[in-house]
């Protein structure tokens, strides 16, 4: 009998279970309502559709969220079709449908279920004290840490691997056909293993390209590698199934293991196999461009004597506790001004004489006088200051405190905070309007952007933008309000006359996107012609066409360049690199790199003075 035809024997088996073979009749195979598979998968699905609502009821816009939900939806039915339909009970007395049910598990519903990346969501559906310290919990070296190494595509691979291997071992394997308690741990290790395996490979982006695909052809080789030796065996290797016989279905035990290993062999290894050529494919054409830009740098660096301008460059360094002091353009005269711990945003006043530096480790703002070069003073923060704004007028500083979900409105005069308004959890981009109406935040883990009205003190609107917003910026005339969302990769564009995403720029989806491509720090020139985006991890600073959002060309930087400044007179853009700890200079006369300033430690923020 042809593989083919032993195959839709076991399918008619459990599609139509009155057919006959042998003279018997099939098995009649129900549904299966385990309180242990039900339960679970009802309480998933329950925990997204609460976040889902709440955040919809809370944001004016939610477009951007269909896309996951759809994902999530899928993903969610596909599993519970493998768990409760009558294909579960076909897996108790076949390998070959057990194997099926196996493959929907980990090739289906696990990467859908990682591309709806259901955990932002699922946390709205929490109260909000309990959001908040789950995110500072997240954010604890003992989790961060642990979690980093055990996403990363290495590990992961490994994990998946020995669990699959193990878990198709005699001895181990019929301990899970046995016992239902060892059967539901057999089907949690699979899961869990294969949702950590597709996170690395779809959502973690490691900078490089290579360790993916690797991992996805490996992947491909040591699943297809078991399932040959099943196919290939002339014997059962279980005794549970060949008890069973499975005269119902008309198999023999070798014959049912013969396609069950098929099942794993092709099926498994053409969709990590296509997974890596498709990555592959997509990363060969990103090369190209990363070779042309980087050639560039010997080029430019002939152009150095032409600046002739000079300016001071402040970069607050998060690892040193200090601003690294610049004069241009002598770029290798670097002095450093010690601050309080992990300084990270900064800004200059309206009247240039003191800088503000935000002391995340230390809960407050330093306040540096700039002819003396030395911290002469501090204001009240909240905890954990990472990014503020200024008003207008120089009178008021608005806070992002990332620990308590909060905008702290502070008298710079008077030295303390007069007021609070509450936002979504971890807060950190912060800007004001031109004409000092609006306060705009960015919630990271809440991927929302709140208006505060800044007179009143009150938050009058919460937009949904991509996963992890960081940075907001506006127009010099406060008619477009630009959010960058780091994980998502994209940039949206807000028409402030309805509060509204007029345009989402996404690279990620460009075909000529760096790899391990975010979104982070924003730069506008004064005349709204030319629009700049931090790349992130993708080593790169893109420029985009702001009235078409048409993606223009990239520039090779530093390794994870976070933060970007415009010279005074924007003829030069610099971009702080936290990872390779450095500043690149790029000439925006000539589209180029021009200089690279070494720095040391981690550079984070940017901020040009005269």
């Amino acid at each position: 009998m042809s593989l083919i035809r032993r195959c839709s024997l076991v399918l008619a088996a459990i599609i139509a279970p009155p057919a006959f073979a042998h003279g018997e009749p099939a098995p009649q195979l129900g549904w299966t309502f385990d309180p242990w598979i039900v339960i679970p998968l009802l309480l998933v699905l329950a925990w997204f559709v609460a976040g889902h609502v709440r955040i919809v009821r809370r944001s004016s816009t939610h477009r951007h969220q269909r896309a996951k939900a759809l994902l999530f939806g899928a993903g969610w039915l596909v599993m519970a079709g493998a768990l409760v339909s009558p294909l579960h009970e076909a897996g108790e007395r076949s390998f070959a449908a057990h194997m099926l049910e196996h493959e929907l598990l980990m090739l289906v519903a696990a990467p859908l279920l990682v591309l709806s990346r259901p955990i932002g969501m699922g946390l709205w559906a929490l109260p909000r004290t309990t959001r908040l310290r789950l995110a500072h919990w997240a954010r604890g070296r003992g989790v961060s840490i642990p979690w980093r190494v055990m996403s990363s595509p290495i590990v992961a691979t490994v994990v998946q691997a020995a669990v699959l291997w193990l878990w198709h071992a005699p001895d181990a394997f019929d301990l899970a056909l046995a016992h239902r308690g060892w059967h539901v741990v057999q089907h949690v290790c699979f899961v869990v293993s294969a949702l950590l395996f597709w996170w690395a490979m779809l959502v973690a982006r490691p900078q490089r390209l290579g360790i993916t695909v690797g991992c996805l052809f490996f992947t491909s080789v040591v699943s297809g590698a078991l399932g040959a030796l099943m196919a290939l065996s002339r014997g059962p290797w279980y005794a549970g199934y060949s008890r069973l016989g499975l005269d119902a279905f008309g198999l023999s035990p070798a014959e049912d293991q013969q396609i069950a290993g098929l099942l794993m062999w092709v099926p498994g290894g053409l969709v990590h196999a296509a997974a890596g050529i498709a990555l592959l494919a997509r990363g060969l054409e990103r090369q190209e461009l990363k070779r042309s830009g980087l050639a560039g740098i010997l080029v430019v660096l002939a152009c150095l004597p032409a600046l002739s301008r000079a300016e001071t460059l402040y970069v607050s360094d998060e690892q040193a506790h200090v601003l690294h002091v610049i004069k241009a353009p002598d770029w290798t005269n670097i002095r450093t001004i010690p601050t309080g711990k992990r300084p990270r945003g900064l800004q200059l006043s309206s009247d240039g004489k003191s800088l503000f530096v935000a002391v995340s480790d230390d809960n407050r703002i330093d306040v540096v006088d700039v002819a003396s070069g030395k911290v002469t003073g501090q204001l009240p923060s909240g905890p954990d200051p990472e990014r503020f704004s200024l008003s207008p007028d120089g009178r008021w500083m608005y806070i992002a405190n990332e620990d308590d979900a909060k905008v702290s409105f502070v008298d710079i005069a008077a030295k303390k905070i007069v007021a609070e308004v509450a936002v979504g959890a971890e807060p950190e981009g912060m800007a004001t309007s031109p004409d000092g109406r609006w306060v705009i935040c960015t919630s990271e883990t809440a991927s929302l952007v709140h208006f505060i009205d800044a007179r009143d003190r009150v938050l009058v609107d919460s937009v949904m933008v991509g996963t992890r917003p960081r940075d907001a910026v506006f127009s010099r005339d406060g008619r477009w309000l630009w959010v960058s969302s780091e994980m998502r990769a994209t940039v949206a564009v807000f028409d402030m006359a309805t509060r509204r995403v007029l345009r989402t720029i996404d690279f990620d989806r460009a075909d000529d996107a760096p790899m391990g491509v975010q979104a982070v720090g924003l730069a506008l020139t004064p005349d709204y012609r030319r629009a700049f985006v931090a790349l992130g991890r993708g080593n790169q600073v893109a420029e985009v066409e702001p009235q078409s959002g048409r993606i223009l060309r990239y520039f090779p930087v530093g390794q994870r360049t976070w933060s970007i400044a415009l010279s005074k007179d924007g003829k030069r853009l610099y971009a702080a690199a936290g990872l390779s700890g450095d500043v690149t200079v790029i000439d925006l006369e000539h589209n180029r790199p021009l200089a690279t300033i070494r720095t040391g430690g981690k550079p984070w923020g940017v901020e040009v003075a005269k």
